[in-house]
């Protein structure tokens, strides 16, 4: 699944990216959300069957373009990659052999490769398994715009991404999710190129965090104890990270200080969410 907005030449690597793993049936749904000019598949790409393109207008968010390639997709798993993102030969072929390992509701995610636009600066990470409720109360460390791999009966289960949330909608899947017995596993291997370029505006990161507030924490909610403070603490973390980027420094000291409220720790983040650094990065993931 694969949404492009206003990002021509980023979007056509990433279809080459996804066209060039190695299993069968594989199919690449592609939703343009109301780019100007519209995306264009090159000639090449365009008479690959394997790849079909769908076109929104107007604009309609990140949520609303993968539901629609998720509800016309016709496998039995389901693939995301951001359009600025890419992965490395072998992935997918390396998730399917550690889906047929774990539990059968799992979404399988691998290490990545961290890019800053800005600065150039890379890391390597390779986040930790988990199925426990209060790790994904946390946020979404395992980075799922462009390294998960999820099985269509989970959509079927939990419910399609919430088109209402401008930004946070993988946060809210992700813990509907393991609410209803998911869970996270990891193919230990760095799979995939994540590019981390402009931030959201801050207004549109504090109106989704206070749709999440009174979607999870409102008047009768019924997240257990230990979940709903983790809970409070990463929507306040999101709040100080999103007011550090637009330079609202005395806010972001504010919403710092009310997520280590709600959650004592001797960090910023609230867990260590990286395997050992002596597990060691590979340009693509073992054979299976």
């Amino acid at each position: 699944m694969l949404p492009v907005y206003q990002r021509q030449r980023q979007g056509e690597q990433a279809v080459r990216s996804a066209l060039a793993q190695d299993v069968d049936g594989l199919e690449v749904v592609v939703v343009d959300d109301g780019s100007e000019p519209a995306f264009v598949l090159p000639a090449g790409l365009a008479a690959d069957p394997r790849v079909r393109l769908l076109r929104q207008s107007p604009n309609r968010g990140a949520a609303a373009a993968r539901n629609r390639a998720i509800a016309v997709a016709r496998g039995a798993w389901i693939a995301f990659l951001d359009s600025d993102d890419a992965w490395e030969p072998g992935k997918l072929r390396a998730q399917l052999a550690l889906a047929a390992r774990v539990p059968p509701l799992s979404a399988i995610v691998t290490g990545y490769r961290r890019i800053e636009v800005a600065t150039g600066r890379v890391r390597e990470l390779v986040p930790m398994a988990s199925r426990d409720p209060a790790d994904f109360a946390c946020g979404c460390w395992f980075s799922p715009g462009a390294t998960a791999l999820v099985p269509r009966a989970a959509f079927e289960l939990v419910g399609p991404f919430d088109e209402t949330l401008e930004r946070l909608e993988d946060f809210d899947w992700y813990l509907r999710f393991v609410l209803a017995g998911g869970g996270i596993a990891v193919v230990p291997a760095i799979a995939a190129s994540v590019h981390v370029g402009a931030r959201a505006p801050n207004a549109r990161v504090a109106r989704a965090v206070s749709q999440l507030r009174a979607k999870w924490l409102g008047p009768g909610h019924t997240l257990a104890p230990r979940y709903a403070r983790n809970l409070r603490a990463a929507l306040a973390l999101e709040l100080a990270a999103s007011s550090w980027f637009a330079g609202r420094y005395p806010v972001f000291a504010w919403h710092l200080l009310r997520s280590q409220l709600a959650c004592p720790r001797p960090r910023l983040h609230l867990r260590r969410w990286w395997l050992p650094p002596s597990i060691p990065g590979h340009p693509a993931p073992p054979a299976a």
